[in-house]
Order: structure tokens, then C-alpha cells, then sequence
């Protein structure tokens, strides 16, 4: 790695940090910190997020999809590997429904794009990048369905299956992936001029999303949460990529491909389950503590995430 490389991902995890503090410092000095959270939420759910999906869907280029079937399938476990072993943990303990709601939304989906990208950049190259969104793509799939199966499990009691299916599939960011992967299949291809425009859809989510974090951590609540907190990380950013590494070195797919997967699954847990969490009326505190120290905890991490993908 050279130099260059190493200030550019210090540069980076510095901003991130930075976004997550100044939404914090909005909750804890302006009283108009929840409203403020509960319109962010609303803007990224209902636009920002499926807007980014269609631009991702119909900007891959079409050799990325022939491993497809094994991405897919690599996807889900990465994706149902968490929430099994949070059962195990969690099937003789009482908790309540609005923390186990965070919980499961935290340790099921991970940071898909926003993190991994400038890592795939970085230390395998341009080549890695479609697996990236391919990933993040089936991911979004994932957090709009199972996501929302999650959220009338334990954000209320008594919902029918009619109900989630219906929650599912009017859930935003799942109808824009219907959406362009229909235009994806009849050859529509994005003008110039649109795509120019939502491309900046990327950063402009992963910036509102992390201001999201640090509002949902409210003044002065996050420190008693750290221990629940450790517990969901080591599941997401250690129990899972130790499970899944003799799978992916049998599946069958590409060194790079391969590569991309064991780098997705060591990513913290997804900046908008805390988006998601405030949205099914969740403990979004413990959502945003859980994202936060997830996050902290990755810089630790990349020297065994090297070793890993080597």
C-alpha cells in the first residue's frame, strides 16, 4: 500500500467519523435533533436509497453478472449467518422487542458499498468493483424483504403475512429494484445526462446516512450500551467471516470475486440500520451505538481482513 493509499483511507474513515459526530452534536445542543432525524430518515428511504439502486442496477456492466448465481447465493449466507447465530445467543434471554428488532437488523446486514468500495479499490483494484455492487445490489434486495419481515416481527405483534408481504413489496428501495432490473432486462440503458446526475445519489446517501448515525445516538445514552453492542460486532465482523471462509475458498468463483465476498463479510454493521431501525420504530440508539462501534472497530481489523483475502 502505498502512502498515497494509506491517507487517502485514513482521509476517508476520518470522515466518516466526522459526519457521525456532527449528527450527534445536532442531538445533543438543538432540541429539533429528532425532527431533524425523522425527515433524514424519510428523504433516505423514500428517494435517496432507491435512486442509488437504480443507478447501480443499470450502470453494472453485464460481464460482472456471469458469476452472479454464486454471488447471490454467497450473499444470503453472509446475510442469514448473523441473525442464526443472535438466535442462538439470544433464545434464553428476555429481551424486549424494540432491542431485538436492532439486533437483528444490525447483525444481518452489513455495509455493503460505502466502506468496501474504496477498500476493493484500494487492495485488489478496479477489476473488484462490479462484485462490489453486485453485492451491495442483492444486499438492497435482502434489506427491503428480510428487512422488512424484521421490522413487523418486532416493531408490533400480530402482523400477518399478507401484511409483510405487502410491507415488502411497497417498501421503496425494493420497487426501485424491480424497477431497473426490468429496464436492465428490455436494454435500457441511463442518458449521459441522467446518469451524470445520479451518480452523485452515492455519496450523497452515504453522507446523510452517517449524519443519521450520530443523531440517532442521542446525548449521552450510547456508553451504557457498548457491551450488547460488542456482542452484535463480534458476530457481524468476526463469528460470520470465520463461517463463511472455507465456503467461499470451495465455491468455485474467481480470486477476485472471492476476494470481494470475504471483504464484504468482515464489514460493520450497515449505516442505515439505523435508518431502518428509526423506521420500524426500533431501539434506534442502540441501532446507532451498535453502527458506531462497528465501525470504530474495523481499523483494527484490516490487518486480519488482509490476511484473510491473501
Amino acid at each position: 500500500m502505498t502512502i498515497h493509499s494509506s491517507a487517502q483511507l485514513i482521509q476517508q474513515f476520518g470522515l466518516f467519523y466526522l459526519l457521525i459526530l456532527g449528527g450527534y452534536l445536532v442531538a445533543r445542543f438543538s432540541e429539533k435533533g429528532r425532527a431533524i432525524n425523522v425527515h433524514l430518515t424519510g428523504l433516505l428511504v423514500k428517494l435517496l436509497i432507491p435512486l442509488l439502486t437504480i443507478f447501480s442496477i443499470l450502470t453494472t456492466p453485464p460481464e460482472a453478472f456471469l458469476e452472479l448465481p454464486a454471488v447471490i447465493v454467497l450473499t444470503i449466507l453472509v446475510v442469514l449467518l448473523g441473525p442464526v447465530v443472535l438466535y442462538v445467543r439470544l433464545r434464553r434471554r428476555e429481551v424486549d422487542n424494540a432491542t431485538k428488532g436492532a439486533f437483528y437488523t444490525c447483525v444481518t446486514f452489513n455495509n455493503a458499498l460505502f466502506i468496501p468500495l474504496p477498500l476493493v479499490m484500494m487492495f485488489i483494484g478496479q477489476e473488484g468493483v462490479p462484485f462490489v455492487i453486485l453485492f451491495s445490489i442483492v444486499q438492497l434486495f435482502l434489506f427491503a424483504s428480510i428487512g422488512s419481515a424484521i421490522g413487523s416481527a418486532f416493531g408490533e405483534t400480530g402482523t400477518s403475512l399478507q401484511e409483510i408481504a405487502r410491507r415488502t413489496f411497497a417498501f421503496p428501495p425494493l420497487f426501485a429494484v424491480i424497477l431497473a432490473t426490468a429496464l436492465n432486462l428490455y436494454g435500457f440503458s441511463l442518458p449521459s445526462p441522467i446518469a451524470s446526475v445520479l451518480s452523485y445519489s452515492g455519496p450523497v446517501t452515504t453522507y446523510l446516512s452517517l449524519v443519521t448515525v450520530g443523531l440517532g445516538v442521542g446525548p449521552g445514552t450510547w456508553m451504557r450500551d457498548v457491551g450488547s453492542a460488542l456482542e452484535v460486532v463480534a458476530i457481524r465482523q468476526v463469528i460470520v467471516p470465520l463461517l463463511i471462509l472455507p465456503i467461499v475458498v470451495f465455491s468455485g468463483l474467481s480470486p477476485v470475486a472471492s476476494q470481494v465476498v470475504l471483504i464484504e463479510a468482515m464489514m460493520p454493521p450497515a449505516v442505515l440500520a439505523v435508518v431502518y431501525a428509526s423506521w420500524f420504530g426500533f431501539n434506534s440508539e442502540k441501532a446507532a451505538t451498535i453502527v458506531t462501534v462497528g465501525t470504530l472497530l474495523l481499523l483494527p481489523e484490516l490487518p486480519l481482513l488482509l490476511l484473510m483475502i491473501r
